[in-house]
């Protein structure tokens, strides 16, 4: 009797459903791995064009914060063009709106927490309010009046008109990620100029005070001191002058009092809630050409394990019709 016995099949189902996705898998691997050097490559050349933008937007913002000071603001400012002036140091002449006062934070400052006073600036020359970015201070000096008393009062809320030395700064655009603000609060999380602005009626044109500890004897007003003697006298002059016939203390603190020249310290500003303002230095970050090297990098290391992929492959192709030709062969024969 003339019968073909049945051959049995390796494995069983799973494993031949196993080796069946083999081959899609594999052109996925395959497929991402061709991927890879294009999209690493054209990573890295968007890095470049970053590293170059980020190299000019340094080199021209450490040109604006050398430049001379600009001794007085033009009466209308295009917030525009406020880009090609950032760091850029200037004076103006005018007032604190302090009832439009909000603060930005919280903010942590060596180890405090505290907040960054952003307040209105109305401009002496009638020009369109400002903000202006006071400074820290601690949480609990955040109501105005606990700033009023004090032998720096006249530092911390300065009345009527004086002239305050400060520069423009461009403030990141708030994410979409990022909550809205709450219409009418005067707390702030994130520096969303746009609502700030219209929140307290200005221009949305950001700027910083410079960092300066120095007293401003111009600032004190009829109410700070009367007649030469100030009605809440410094440390420095209690400290100095306790024990002093009244005479001596009156006179030698009636010269500390408008000495110009007189620089406090940090605490007393912290204790006092003066606004500690920003130190003028750029503060961008520039690790573009890190990453440039890191995705090229990865672009020449996918290229090389492609090609010896493909090689491998090709080996294995020709190997496979080699055996593929003997085993016709041998049929033949047989």
């Amino acid at each position: 009797m003339d019968w073909k016995p049945m051959k049995a099949v390796p494995g069983n189902l799973r494993t031949i459903d196993h080796h069946s996705k083999i081959p899609k898998l594999r052109r996925f691997l395959l497929g991402l791995m061709y991927a890879m050097p294009v999209i690493s490559f054209a990573l890295g050349c968007w890095q470049v064009y970053r590293l170059n933008w980020k190299t000019e937007l340094i080199a021209r913002c450490e040109n604006n914060l050398a430049a001379p000071v600009i001794p007085e603001l033009p009466v209308t400012l295009d917030p525009s063009v406020i880009p090609e002036f950032e760091y850029r140091r200037f004076k103006c002449k005018g007032h604190f709106d302090y009832a439009n006062e909000m603060f930005l934070g919280p903010r942590l400052k060596d180890g405090n927490v505290g907040y960054l006073v952003v307040t209105p600036f109305i401009r002496s020359n009638g020009g369109d309010p400002i903000l202006i970015e006071r400074g820290w201070i601690q949480k609990d000096k955040v109501v105005p009046s606990f700033r009023a008393s004090g032998y720096l009062s006249h530092l911390a809320l300065p009345r009527g008109e004086i002239e305050i030395d400060a520069l423009f700064r461009v403030m990141p655009t708030k994410s979409f990620l990022q909550l809205d603000h709450e219409e009418g609060s005067k707390v702030f999380h994130v520096p969303d100029v746009s609502a700030m602005a219209k929140q307290s009626g200005s221009l949305p044109i950001y700027c910083q005070m410079i960092y300066d500890l120095h007293d401003h004897v111009d600032w004190r007003k009829d109410g700070d001191s009367q007649g030469g003697k100030s009605k809440n006298p410094s440390l420095l002059n209690k400290l100095l002058f306790s024990g002093k016939t009244d005479s001596d203390a009156q006179f030698i603190a009636k010269e500390t009092d408008h000495d110009e020249t007189l620089q406090y310290q940090e605490f007393e500003f912290v204790n006092e809630g003066v606004p500690i303002a920003a130190r003028p230095f750029i503060k961008f970050s520039n690790n573009h050409l890190q990453y440039l090297i890191t995705w090229f990098g990865l672009s020449v290391g996918s290229t090389i394990l492609l090609l010896i992929t493909m090689y491998k492959s090709k080996n294995v192709q020709t190997a496979d019709k080699i055996l593929a030709a003997k085993r016709k062969d041998m049929q033949r024969k047989g």
